[in-house]
Order: structure tokens, then sequence, then C-alpha cells
């Protein structure tokens, strides 16, 4: 029974609202933390288009753009129609009047949805690959296994081949001999020799000499399940849930490659965990892959579109690709610090002391600087994912990157710029400082201390060195923090000017520096934490600060993803 029925996903409406439509050839992730509803919005948008009793929880609607008539498709049941109108093939019968679904604005039922999508579950995936039955090849009915196609087309056992021999450097061989099955074998593929074909013993011998993939591992089956059904389906919408399932990341990134290679005449809907499965897409794909972040929220679901544009940026800059900052999608909500000692800290301290109910799913991504803070937030915020900033206290140094920062967290920098002034003001007026013109004279006069045309003196260059430490107090303010403001009016400011930028995401660490906390560590960057992670995280009372520091920044996060 070879039917030919053609549709695709014209729109679909999610719970929260947002519509999208779909082209002909659309590739359409849908990520989101642990139980947003990834999976369930699969069997939703299936369920919708078979007309089953809604049971909406993701999913509102979805539209078809219909191709084929509904004569063609009368025309191409009609042998298989009684003098009743029943209607009986493999695993249906109905009356020839269903058919009339296909006109209808809203679902066009089982049947003709069956012939529409094919369904990647994790649920099948792995006994996928136990051998089929065999079939005759000169049957009109379509084969419904990956193994009775590339059985029936060796041009598709080929193509199957080819992509699993990327991810495992084996080859995906079936055995057309074993009669009333189809096993497949993965090894390196026999060459016939002189006077044999493939239907010779002694090469059927060969075969068997490799390995079965029915023994073989979860994530090798998986993938075989996954690529012989991408590859060889003619099903013109896919929804693939999780193809990441049991994979390594370059296996699923190759993996969501060959999804995405398949051409313009096919629509995929994916649900996914993996960044390296969006970054497999927008391979080869980029101009189809569009993407749907899922989130929990207090009214139940919530959706929010990356655009293409959207994904393309997260893509294709540098800072953005290298920062790992798309694992974020996958997230409640994301911290971004200045560099990687700090996450460790953070997310050590935030594991060990914050209770369940305060615990989120939070991605930590290390900016590798001030100046590329604004950059991540940015993005994050653009896509509606919460994100927090957290700094070291000099970040109040200067106006820009903190103009920057401020108006990533989607703040108006002139509702700061006053407190910030007078901040900035009181720290350089400190008199232990030496002043932009008396530090100027102090360096001219070591300069003039030694002859003209012999080297620098030692002695000279630890004088200026010196000046220098004590030439701006910022310098110096990680080591002090807060306390480097003087009490009274500036304090005052320096106070509601940190808890102002709480309020919008960005924490300043009170103490100066991720090291602030804990002096009594004589270290710096990544041996400190290798020293701090040593202690008891959850109890040390030099760390009551630290823990308190970190729980505010969960709150904050909390707030925003609710």
């Amino acid at each position: 029974m070879n039917l030919v029925v053609d549709a695709r996903l014209k729109e679909i409406t999610f719970t929260g609202g947002l519509k999208i439509g779909l082209n002909g050839n659309a590739i359409l992730a849908i990520i989101g933390p642990n139980n947003s509803g990834k999976s369930t919005a699969l069997k939703e948008i299936k369920a919708r288009m078979s007309a089953e009793p809604p049971h909406t929880k993701i999913i509102s609607s979805v539209s078809l753009l219909r191709k084929s008539t509904t004569s063609e498709i009368v025309n191409q049941l009609s042998p298989f129609a009684d003098n009743n109108g029943i209607i009986s093939v493999p695993g249906n019968s109905f009356h020839l009047s269903h058919i009339q679904m296909w006109e209808y604005t809203g679902g066009i039922g089982a049947f003709l949805t069956r012939l529409l999508v094919s369904e990647l579950d994790t649920r099948t995936r792995l006994s996928d690959c136990d051998p089929v039955a065999a079939i005759d090849t000169r049957a009109k009915l379509n084969p419904e296994h990956p193994f009775q196609r590339m059985y029936a087309d060796d041009g598709l056992e080929f193509a199957v081949s080819s992509v699993f021999r990327r991810a495992f450097r084996m080859d995906l061989v079936i055995h057309r001999m074993s009669g009333s099955v189809i096993p497949a074998y993965v090894g390196q593929r026999p060459k016939p020799k002189r006077g044999e074909d493939r239907q010779s013993r002694s090469y059927v011998d060969r075969v068997e000499q490799l390995d079965k993939l029915e023994e073989q591992g979860d994530g090798m089956r998986s993938f075989a399940s996954v690529v012989g059904r991408v590859i060889t389906e003619n099903r013109p919408i896919r929804l693939i849930d999780e193809p990441e399932a049991f994979l390594h990341p370059p296996q699923a990134k190759i993996l969501a490659n060959a999804i995405g290679a398949q051409g313009p005449t096919f629509q995929t809907v994916i649900a996914t965990h993996s960044s390296d499965v969006i970054q497999g897409l927008l391979g080869d794909s980029q101009a189809r892959v569009s993407v749907v972040r899922l989130m929990r929220t207090q009214n139940g679901s919530g959706a929010t579109l990356l655009s293409t544009d959207d994904v393309s940026r997260f893509w294709n800059d540098p800072i953005l690709r290298f920062s790992k900052v798309l694992d974020g999608l996958f997230h409640d909500g994301v911290i971004v610090t200045e560099a990687d000692a700090d996450c460790r800290f953070y997310e050590g301290l935030a594991n060990k002391s914050l209770s369940e109910a305060q615990l989120l799913d939070v991605h930590y991504a290390y900016a590798g600087g001030k100046d590329r803070v604004p950059v991540l937030v940015s993005a994050l915020s653009a896509v509606e994912v919460p994100v927090a900033s957290v700094l070291d206290f000099d970040v109040l140094n200067n106006e820009q990157p903190l103009k920057r920062i401020i108006e990533a967290h989607k703040g108006d920098w002139s509702k700061f710029e006053p407190d910030w002034l007078a901040v900035k003001k009181a720290v350089e007026s400190n008199d232990a400082y030496l002043s932009g013109d008396n530090y100027r004279l102090e360096v001219q006069k070591q300069l003039e201390s030694y002859p003209k045309g012999s080297a620098v003196p030692r002695g000279t260059l630890s004088a200026i060195k010196k000046l220098s430490r004590n030439a701006s107090p910022w310098d110096n303010v990680k080591d002090a923090g807060v306390t480097i403001v003087p009490k009274g009016t500036p304090y005052s400011s320096a106070m509601r000017l940190l808890s102002n930028l709480r309020e919008i995401g960005v924490f300043v660490a009170p103490n100066g520096e991720m090291e602030g906390f804990c002096r009594s560590i004589g270290m710096h960057g990544m041996k400190w934490v290798e020293e701090v992670m040593k202690r008891d995280l959850a109890n040390d009372t030099e760390l009551a600060e630290a823990r308190t520091f970190v729980a505010q920044v969960f709150a904050y996060l909390q707030r925003k993803a609710l």
C-alpha cells in the first residue's frame, strides 16, 4: 500500500498565547528546563492533529496546510474498500466517509495523522534495533521499519551507514540472508571477493562475524534508530523527542546535523535538552531553525520564541558561542560571573548551603572579564532567560562597562548614576591616596634620581610600583569592598546603589571580591577555590556572609523564573 498524503504544520499555538508560523521545511526545536513540557508538547501536537480529546498543557491548537486533496486520498483508498465502503488496511479499519475529516479545519483523525507524522520517541528507540520480520519486496505494502526499507533499497542502507560511521567509525550492515528476520550488524563492511555477491554463503559468513546491533550499548542503538528512521521514512512531518538520549555530545551533534541535512522536503519538530543538538542543527540548516523555549510559571506553562535571527546571534557571536551561554537556554536561570573560579565557588556554595526549595536548575557562565558581561546578559535577557550578574566591587570604578551592564539588565542608568557618582567621588577623595598631580610629581622625582644613559635601578622601579599602588584607591578596593567608602552620606549612597543593583539582577560582592568572603585563605583565583571547597560550606562561620550573598542571588532568580 503506497499511499501518498501530503500536508504540513502551518501554525502552532501554545497555551501561553504564543503563535508561530512554520514554513514547509522548518526545523522547530522546543527547549527549556527539566519538566517544562518539551516531550508533552510533541505528544499534544500529534493529538491535536488526530482530533483526540483535548488534554492541553502546552499546545492549545495546531493548523495544517493541506497539499493533497480529498479526492486524491479517496482514489488511493478505494481499492481497499468493500461494498459497504469499509476500508481495511494494516492496523486500521474505517468507513471511507472518515476521509472527509481531511477537509475540516480541525484534526484529521488518527489514520491520516499516521500517514503524515513520523513519531520518534525515546520509549521504543532501543527495541527498534532488534531484528524485524523479513518482507516480500514485491508486495504493495510499504515497509514499516527502517531495516525493511534498507533491505529493499541498499542506497538507503549506505546513506544510514555513512552517518553511523561518522559517529562510531563503523558501518551499519543489513543482513539480507537471515531467513524470516532482518538483523543489522556493525563493524567494517565486508567487500565481496571475486565471484561473490551479497548472497554468497562466504560473504554472509563474514557479515555474521560482525557484532550484532541489538547487542550494542544504548547510545549506539539509539543513534541507529533515529538516523535510520530520519533517512528512510518519507512521511513529511517528523516529531523527534530527545534525539540526544544515551549519546555523548559529539554524537548528538552529528545526529542533529544529519536530521537537518535531510533537505527541504521535510518538516521537523524536536524536543531537546541539549545545546549540542542545537549546534548540530545550526551547522548546515541555520536558516531553517527556530527555537521555542518553554518555562514553568505560576500560571502554568509559558513559551518564548527565539527567531532565526536570535538563534544566529547565539551561534555566530564568538563571545556567546565559546562561553557556552547557549546552555543557559536549557535551565531555569543563568548566573554570569567574571571568571571561571567565581563560577566554581558560587556553584559549590549554593549546592552545599541552600535548601531544596531555594535551589534552581541554574547554569553558570563566565564572561572572561567585565567588558564581556553585558554581551552575555543582553543575549539571555532578549530571550527572557532569568539572569543574574555577580561582579567584583571594582566594577564601580568606571562608568563603562557598569552602564552597559545595568542597561543589559534592563535598568535605567539615570536612576543609578547619582549614587554611583557619589560613591566614586568619595572613594577617590580619600586622603590616604596620592592625587593625580602628586603622583606625577613623585614619579618624576624617581625618574630623575638616576643618571641619564644608565639602566633603571631596581630601587627606582620598586618605588614607582609603590607609588602606583597608592595612586588609586580602586587598586585596593578588592581588599576592602564597601568599607572603603567613608561613613555618612557616601556610605548611604553606596548601600542604596548596591541594593538597587540587586533589584535588577546585578550583585556586587560587598567584600570586594570572591576571596573577600574568606580572607584567612591567603590565595587567589582557582587555588583559593580549591582551599575553600575543603571547608564546611554550609556551616563555616567565616562564610556566613557568602551564604547570605548567594541566597540573595537565587532569591532573585526564583522571582524572575516565576
